[in-house]
Formats: structure tokens, sequence, C-alpha cells
């Protein structure tokens, strides 16, 4: 069997299963990124500086409403619904290419970030419902609606359960200072019981998209380009047409992605 036979049915097997346990998917998604590393793959730089894409503008609606199968988790703290591309408001997690140190042994806390984003949305038996963060509303005010010039956050909750909150309160995603007091409380707690990332040596998300990485981290950017304008996650089932060593581009995440121009590869 080829490499590339080889990483294709790896990668067909991982998204069949995306939902099940976190200890089955992680050795599949580290088979698959090993393979790649194996056939060499990787993106070429863009030649020329790339206008950064647009937000979508989105503030003439503030609610959104969904069944959870039809919420999308691109990363652990970024998620696509209605065609729409959000962030999730309060929380910054790790990349998912980004490795964290438990017990002396580097993990994948960003795959297991957005593995996690995902179950919360697809195992709930309510729909989920996000609304835009209070200063991106269209409220009559200069700059209101999507902000003038952010990307478009979202606060999003299936039945009584707050992603954000859940996300923190799991050790899987940090709190953006001065958002929400419940969600820094959640995160004293998940500190105070070491529970995922508060129980490890992991380098802050905005700084690893910055480039610094821990002692032994390898450079690993695991979103890849379609070649016309858009980037795709490996959280994603489609992800297996485009992964190849003939890919155009390689980013690191969603904030490089809309630095290069690049746009979510849309869905049908």
């Amino acid at each position: 069997m080829t490499l590339r036979a080889a990483f294709l049915q790896s990668s067909q097997h991982f998204s069949r299963h995306v939902l099940r346990q976190r200890h089955l998917i992680i050795p599949v998604m580290l088979a698959t990124i090993g393979l790649m590393a194996l056939a060499g793959w990787h993106g070429t730089a863009m030649a020329q500086k790339a206008t950064p894409a647009t937000p979508p503008d989105v503030s003439n609606q503030t609610a959104f409403k969904a069944d959870g199968h039809k919420v999308f988790a691109i990363d652990g703290d970024t998620i696509m619904i209605d065609g729409h591309v959000f962030d999730i408001a309060g929380i910054d997690a790790p990349e998912l290419g980004q490795q964290c140190l438990h017990d002396d042994t580097l993990q994948d806390c960003g795959l297991s970030a957005g593995m996690q984003l995902q179950k919360y949305f697809v195992m709930s038996p309510f729909p989920a419902e996000c609304v835009l963060a209070a200063d991106q509303r269209d409220d009559g005010k200069k700059d209101s609606g999507r902000n003038g010039k952010n990307w478009p956050r979202v606060e999003c909750s299936t039945g009584d359960r707050d992603i954000g909150s859940a996300m923190i309160a799991d050790g899987e995603a940090l709190p953006i200072p001065g958002f929400s007091l419940d969600y820094d409380d959640q995160a004293k707690q998940a500190a105070n019981a070491g529970i995922g990332l508060y129980g490890a040596k992991m380098v802050p998300p905005a700084d690893w998209r910055a480039g610094k990485r821990l002692e032994g981290e390898k450079q690993r950017c695991l979103m890849v380009g379609d070649g016309k304008g858009h980037y795709i996650s490996p959280l994603d089932q489609r992800f297996v047409n485009y992964a190849s060593k003939d890919v155009p581009v390689t980013v690191c995440s969603d904030e490089e992605a809309r630095a290069k121009g690049l746009e979510y590869l849309p869905r049908e």
C-alpha cells in the first residue's frame, strides 16, 4: 500500500468515527499526521501578500439556531452554522496542530479541543442556539453589527449548557480575560483540579500562532487550502478529498487563513 493510499484509508476511518471516544480518535489522527510527514507533504508559501478575508456581514441577524448535527466545529473555538463561520466568544482554544505536555509526554490538545467542541453540539438532545456577542449586534451605533473589523463572535448554548463555559470547565479552552466573570471562575476551578489544559504545560494559543513552540514540539500546520481561495480543517469529513502532497497551502489557524485571504470551504 502506498503512503497516499494509507493516508486516505486512515483519514476516511477518522471521518466515520470522529464522534467516538477520543482514546480511539487521537491515534488515528496521529497516524494520519505521521504519514503526512513521511510523505514530505507541505504547502508552499503564497507568493504575494494577500488581502485579508472579509468577515461575513451578519449585522441584520443576531441569533442563529440549528440542529446540533448541522453545527460544524472547525477547531476548538470556531464553528460553521448556517453557512457562516463564527468564533466562540470568550474563549481561546489551542490550535489543531498544537501540542501540550502532560506527564512529560506531548499530547494533541488542539485536536482534543476541536473534537470536544463538536461533541457538545452533536451529542446534545437540544438544538444549538448561538447569539452574536453584545458588542457585535446591530444596535444603530457606529461599527455595530460585525464591529466594523472583527470576525463575528457568538455565545452558544445547547439547552442549559453554555458551550464556552463547558469548554473551559472541561479543560479544553482558556478564558479571554475580561469577557466573563463566570468563565474566569470556571478557569480557576479547572486550574485547582488540574483538568485538561490546566494540568499541562502549554504555549498560550496566541503565542503559538505567533510561532512559539514547546521544547520538542514540531511545526505542524494541519489545515489545507484547495487552491481556489478556501481552506479546510482535518475535523471536516471532506478533508480527505483535499489533503495531498500537492496541497497549495497549509495554515496553522483560522487567523492565519483569514490573513491570507482564505475563506472556509463552503458546504453544498
